[in-house]
């Protein structure tokens, strides 16, 4: 699918530029109730030590304070102890947008079904309904 937007100074100063933006397979269809998450390049079969670490990577960078805050609890709590199947399912997890997540776990929207449904994501929800009010801190990396 192809967009041509019109930027520039218009008529008036003459000056036009057009810019053609193609969306990727799929992008089009990521916000349909079946599909969850932003797409992205598959990666490579990693072992589990290495998932483990890039997910303890990802959740403690995430760009939003409270969405940190939360993921990086979550991970210092509870990553050591999840499954392979756990880690799959909060990567996918992991591939939503930082708001939403936050959003969902602290129950101020309604998740997607498919998020909804994952183990992960229900430990998640008991992990942000245990916080309360506290202050915290991100955890110390081992």
């Amino acid at each position: 699918m192809y967009i041509q937007q019109l930027f520039g100074l218009g008529a008036r100063y003459g000056v036009h530029r057009t810019v053609s933006v193609q969306f990727p397979r799929g992008l089009a269809s990521a916000t349909t109730p079946s599909t969850i998450g932003l797409q992205r390049k598959q990666r490579a079969p990693e072992d589990t030590h290495t998932m483990r670490r890039r997910l303890l990577y990802q959740m403690r960078k995430r760009g939003i304070l409270e969405t940190d805050l939360l993921l990086s609890t979550f991970a210092a709590q509870h990553l050591s102890h999840l499954s392979r199947d756990e880690m799959s399912d909060l990567d996918v997890l992991l591939s939503n947008i930082d708001w939403d997540i936050f959003y969902w776990a602290t129950n101020k929207t309604q998740p997607p079904r498919e998020v909804s449904d994952m183990p992960v994501f229900q430990k998640l929800k008991e992990h942000a309904a245990k916080r309360g009010s506290t202050i915290v801190r991100m955890p110390d990396l081992d």
